[in-house]
């Protein structure tokens, strides 16, 4: 079953994460209604948990922190022409101090493990006038400590894995989008020739070649129609195919483009439709396809034979009447 749906965790861990904290709700309810004071043991008791249910959710974020993916500049920072898939340099200082914290916690965590039950005693019984005095108060109130705060943990470990790392590829998808669209803007004004386009886009790193396609959306070329086939042949992302659907677009516009390339065009963008994982219906991708495809009209292939084919176009321009054919082999008309 697949962890998320549309950007959000599906129902089955959504109730799943409801029922494991409202059954600690109902346990500890259940406890303090069976006290002197209810009231006060299970406010005291609330209280209790959600102190540790938010401490186990910092624990479950900070392990659950996404490791950000580069390559070029986020990669490797001392090299100038190198660049990320994003175009920038995304600050890390989150994850790695996601990954100080998590190393510390695990060193002191192993060396303390032996003197785990002392300290849950210990801790059961500095909590247990927060639940009232009921009968074996401390070890309910050790217990509601390690449950709330493993539930905690899960609960913002999930989070931060289903919605986090979904939220920081959205903002720099943006990013991009937004670089792409001012490159789109300047291409005009910039001297870029063909030749370095091309060399842009043969750096193989995805920012870069993202960039040599908007300079095409630009500035279209017919030279670089074989540069816009290989991106949507292999493309190295959605967004990616997108940009070169958009340049193609651009080109097929061209009243200079030749047949081959025309025909190379349509080929290309009717192939990349078909699968419709990549190019999924309703998409802006398939719509832009679409397009290229309604500019690129098909070439209407001609009828040999038949009433209206080449023989009947040659039979309609033979002379007639007093009109004087060529000479046979033997020299008779």
């Amino acid at each position: 079953m697949e962890p998320e749906r549309g950007g959000q965790p599906v129902p089955a861990v959504k109730y799943g994460l409801a029922g494991v904290l409202g059954a600690g709700v109902a346990g500890l309810s259940l406890y303090a209604l069976a006290g002197g004071h209810p009231a006060a043991a299970l406010g005291g008791g609330l209280l209790v948990a959600a102190t540790f249910t938010v401490g186990g959710g910092l624990l479950g974020f900070l392990f659950g922190i996404p490791r950000l993916l580069t390559s070029g500049a986020a990669a490797h920072p001392d090299d100038r022409s190198a660049t990320s898939t994003a175009s920038y340099a995304p600050n890390t200082n989150l994850e790695q101090v996601s990954d100080w914290l998590t190393k510390i916690l695990l060193g002191a965590g192993l060396t303390q493990i032996g003197t785990l039950p002392h300290r849950l005693r210990e801790l059961g019984a500095e909590l247990a006038p927060a639940l009232g005095d009921g009968p074996g108060a401390a070890g309910i109130a050790a217990a509601v400590a390690v449950y709330f705060t493993v539930a905690g943990f899960l609960s913002g470990w999930l989070v931060t894995r289903l919605l986090l790392a979904r939220a920081l590829s959205a903002a720099d998808r943006q990013t991009l989008a937004d670089s792409v669209n001012q490159t789109v803007i300047a291409a005009g004004s910039l001297d870029f020739s063909p030749a370095q386009v091309r060399e842009l886009f043969d750096t193989g790193v995805e920012g870069l070649r993202v960039q040599a396609l908007a300079l095409v959306q630009g500035r279209p070329d017919p030279a670089l129609v074989d540069l816009v086939v290989s991106a949507i042949d292999r493309h190295l992302s959605p967004f990616e195919l997108l940009q070169a659907l958009l340049a193609a677009r651009e080109l097929a516009g061209l009243p200079g483009l030749g047949a081959d390339q025309r025909a190379a065009l349509r080929a290309a963008v009717a192939y990349k439709l078909r699968n419709t994982r990549t190019v999924p219906p309703y998409s802006r991708r398939r719509s832009v396809a679409e397009e290229v495809l309604g500019r690129l009209p098909a070439p209407v292939p001609a009828q040999a034979g038949g009433p209206d084919g080449p023989a009947a176009g040659a039979a309609g321009t033979a002379p007639a009447g007093g009109g004087v054919s060529a000479p046979g082999p033997g020299g008779q008309p």
